[in-house]
């Protein structure tokens, strides 16, 4: 069974009756979208790994090595 897509904020389906996808793809409508904003702002979501120069440059160079030898 296949499930429906739902926004992430108010969990309403996000397909119309039309079955056409809204423009404020992946939340359902402009109101949604803003309070992601909003909670990002207000530092409600938060990127918890490390960040250090050293781990970034070596996924750098992985991604690197990755496009330049595609299996």
């Amino acid at each position: 069974m296949v499930r429906t897509a739902t926004c992430p904020i108010c969990h309403q389906p996000l397909a119309k009756a039309d079955g056409s996808i809204p423009d404020t793809m992946p939340f359902c409508c402009k109101r949604c979208q803003q309070a992601d904003l909003y909670r990002w702002f207000a530092g409600k979501y938060a990127i918890v790994e490390d960040l250090a120069p050293d781990r970034l440059a070596q996924e750098m160079f992985q991604s690197e090595d990755q496009d330049v030898n595609p299996e």
